[in-house]
């Protein structure tokens, strides 16, 4: 009888085992077709920009001229885009979605401008955003809005913010790290 009870233990390990895995590639087969979805979505936003923007991509230069304050937008794919924000370092081009707009694999204005400063940026700390830790102090960031003005700028720093909005640089990058937490990376505007 104990012969008995362990194969049919063992038989029982094996089935759990088995519903993990085929748990586990479900899941991972769910999170690559959703991040595939929202990237193809963001890829999709950048083609358009590129054309509706020349120059898009070439390098991180310095401002082109004098922006709009506030930002001005455009519609594509049923959304306000206000720019691109390019981070080399961390090999992120990203479309800027206008306030109130989220969305996988793009990134947000939350406030301010590249024109009157303390202007804040927001992505997914899972997606867009996900090696904003890694960009250290000289790394160039560039900003370009839709009407093609490129603004240039300098990572300083790294911080947590309890508010977005008690951030002074110039220009913030920035997830939430939990419901009350901001990570923010902070840069300064090149001249």
């Amino acid at each position: 009888m104990k012969k008995k009870e362990a194969g049919t233990q063992n038989r029982i390990i094996r089935l759990i085992i088995a519903v993990v895995v085929i748990a586990c590639l479900g899941y991972g087969g769910y999170w690559f077709y959703s991040a595939h979805q929202g990237g193809s979505k963001a890829e999709e936003t950048m083609k358009e920009l590129e054309v509706f923007i020349p120059g898009l991509g070439v390098d991180t230069g310095s401002q082109t001229g004098a922006g709009r304050d506030p930002l001005a937008s455009v519609t594509i794919k049923d959304m306000d885009i206000v720019g691109v924000i390019e981070i080399p370092a961390i090999d992120v081009m990203a479309p800027v979605t206008a306030k109130d707009y989220s969305e996988e694999f793009f990134a947000s204005w939350l406030g301010g401008s590249p024109v009157s400063g303390r202007f804040m940026i927001t992505g997914g700390r899972d997606d867009v955003f996900l090696k904003l830790a890694k960009l250290k102090p000289g790394d160039r960031v560039a900003f370009t809005d839709i009407d093609g003005v490129r603004y240039s700028y300098s990572v300083l720093t790294q911080y947590h913010l309890k508010k977005w909005d008690e951030g002074t640089d110039d220009l913030q990058l920035c997830y939430k790290t939990d419901d009350d937490t901001y990570f923010v990376v902070g840069c300064s505007a090149d001249q």
